[in-house]
């Protein structure tokens, strides 16, 4: 149920964006080239993620979601609502995960989950002591790896936000602070991962 609920969700976004305007955050330029930058200076962290992980899969979807439910990246929403099921989690807290709803969380993850979504709010930005607070709770190697999970969906929902920015721009909406060419080249580098997901609307 939850799996069709979401592609009736990313088949009308760009539609409802179009009757609202775009107010999703998404990137020009600049704010690619800074987030980029700051992403690499976390890629020990993901090489540590990737080949010794300290966090279960079921636990990193969960905080993938959580961040997710912030910068509403449909695409992201949608890839990552499968991969969750996949990994364990039942649909009803996936969906309160994407609802910004942390009570489906034990009291092991909640700390991290509410971190994840922290992060997203604070545009990468979280406070001293909330960061401070992680590591005492989980320790500097996982804490590392939750904000890795962070960073690493922060870049894709972002990326898929302003694909859908320039869907929405050509519907005549647009997007504050966008650039037409950086999303242009996001859409149409991307053209047939959104003809398949548009394929699976119809």
């Amino acid at each position: 149920m939850l799996l069709m609920d979401s592609v009736e969700i990313l088949h009308h976004s760009t539609l409802t964006l179009a009757k609202r305007g775009f107010t999703k955050r998404s990137l020009n330029w600049k704010e690619n080239f800074n987030l980029i930058a700051r992403v690499l200076k976390h890629l020990s962290c993901f090489r540590e993620l990737l080949i010794h992980p300290k966090i279960s899969r079921k636990f990193q979807e969960r905080i993938l979601l959580a961040v997710t439910s912030v910068n509403d990246c449909p695409y992201c929403s949608y890839f990552h609502m499968q991969v969750a099921i996949e990994s364990g989690c039942e649909e009803q807290e996936i969906q309160q995960l994407l609802d910004k709803d942390l009570s489906c969380a034990d009291h092991e993850e909640f700390p991290a989950l509410a971190f994840a979504q922290h992060f997203a709010e604070s545009h990468e930005n979280p406070s001293r002591k909330s960061l401070l607070e992680l590591i005492r709770y989980y320790g500097m190697h996982r804490a590392k790896q939750i904000i890795a999970s962070c960073w690493m969906i922060t870049l894709g929902n972002l990326y898929g936000n302003t694909v859908d920015a320039y869907r929405n721009r050509l519907m005549g909406k647009i997007p504050k602070n966008g650039n037409r060419l950086f999303e242009a080249l996001l859409y149409y580098s991307s053209i047939r991962i959104l003809n398949k997901f548009d394929k699976r609307n119809h």
